[in-house]
Formats: structure tokens, sequence, C-alpha cells
């Protein structure tokens, strides 16, 4: 339903500035960069579902990733 999803999106705008949530979020990247989660945007946002139906939000990146076909982040080779 394009109507939920508007709504949707219009709560995660607001959510991204409340309590400095992007700022969290900058904290938590590496967790998200060790499950190749790469896509900033996608793992802001699964931060916000996370808190909204109280899922994994590393676990949720990695399964759209999966799910869109997204490329994952390269590891670092150490050499």
């Amino acid at each position: 339903d394009i109507n939920l999803t508007m709504q949707l999106l219009f709560a995660f705008e607001q959510w991204k500035f409340q309590d400095k949530n992007e700022q969290n979020y900058k904290k938590k990247m590496d967790e998200f960069l060790e499950r190749r989660c790469c896509d900033h945007n996608i793992n802001l946002f699964s931060m916000f579902f996370s808190e909204m139906y109280k899922k994994n939000a590393t676990e949720f990146a990695a399964g759209v990733i999966v799910n869109d076909g997204l490329p994952f982040a390269k590891k670092n080779k150490k050499t």
C-alpha cells in the first residue's frame, strides 16, 4: 500500500533527526560493515525498523541486501 509506505518513510525521516539517531548509527557502523552491509541508508533504516518492530538491525540489513541483490561490502584484506 503506497499510503502505508509513505507513512513509514515519513516516520523514518523524523526518527533520523530525533535523539541523535544518525550519530548513534555512526557508533554502530562497524557492526554493519562486519556483516558486509555497506549501504548506510539501508543500515540506518534497519536501525529504525528494529526499534519499531523489535528486530535485530544488522540481521535485517543483511537480509535486505541479500533479498534485493545489493552488493556486500568487501572485507578488508590484511597482507
